[in-house]
């Protein structure tokens, strides 16, 4: 349901999305995307901007993006990201801002209910997954959860 700005002062009330969390995990409410959603959105391949609901256990998958550099604002509880280059966790409570550069390889951890809003620069939904990375890589991670080399 894409919401066109056309060059006018554009509102998503809180009310049209709130409905998709948390069961959707990830709510975009600004970016290029290509898939249907069941609330409003703001098409713009420049950025990304998401709101995130996690419960204890819902990690991501070790991950890289080739061009994109994500922020994000912890609202809420905890996320942690393992970052495989250096084999360090690093945890982020509300009210801190995480910032993962293109090509930084990580994982993210959520030990306790957290909520966030995550911007992307740009608007690319490519991500490669450790398991189908074809770059050379120290710190290649097994394609089952196996733990860093190197």
């Amino acid at each position: 349901m894409e919401r066109p700005v056309g060059g006018r002062v554009v509102r998503i009330a809180r009310g049209e999305y709130a409905a998709a969390l948390p069961e959707d995990k990830h709510v975009f409410l600004v970016g290029d995307l290509r898939r249907p959603t069941s609330y409003p959105f703001v098409r713009d391949p420049r950025v990304e901007l998401v709101l995130v609901s996690y419960e204890p256990g819902d990690d991501g998958s070790y991950h890289w993006h080739e061009a994109v550099t994500e922020y994000e604002l912890v609202t809420e509880g905890e996320i942690g990201y393992f970052e495989v280059a250096t084999r360090t966790t690093h945890w982020f409570a509300a009210g801190d801002l995480v910032a993962i550069p293109p090509g930084a390889c990580v994982k993210r951890m959520v030990r306790s209910r957290a909520r966030g809003v995550t911007l992307k620069v740009p608007s690319v939904a490519a991500k490669i997954h450790c398991d189908r990375c074809g770059r050379e890589c120290t710190y290649r991670v097994a394609p089952f959860g196996g733990e860093a080399l190197a």
